[in-house]
């Protein structure tokens, strides 16, 4: 009896510490990371969806002439490079029309 008492509590905190690490908030490696310049990425409907919603204009705030900013789609990590006045026209709302279009076709579905 004592043996079965002693392998249901192992298997509670074995289960608990599982869940327990589940939720730590921990992120997994991408699968693969993409360098691509500026220019390339907004081909990608997709990837200008997702750079409109993780990327914020703040990053603009320290004078530098070249950004290379993170964006993952898909498990993938996009390092996209591109020119201070690149990305201002960016965030100013040049590819929102992409966005929203897309947005519509994303939601149709």
């Amino acid at each position: 009896m004592k043996t079965l008492k002693f392998a249901l509590i192992a298997a509670l905190v074995a289960c608990t510490m599982v869940s327990l690490a589940n939720n730590d908030g921990f992120k997994a490696k991408p699968k693969k990371v993409v360098n691509c310049t500026f220019e390339k990425a907004i081909h990608n409907p997709a990837l200008v969806i997702a750079m409109y919603q993780q990327l914020d204009d703040k990053v603009l705030g320290n004078e530098q002439p070249v950004y290379t900013l993170e964006v993952v789609l898909d498990g993938t990590l996009y390092r996209i490079t591109g020119s201070r006045g690149q990305w201002m026209v960016f965030f100013s709302g040049k590819y929102k029309l992409l966005k929203d279009r897309k947005a519509n076709i994303i939601t149709s579905n």
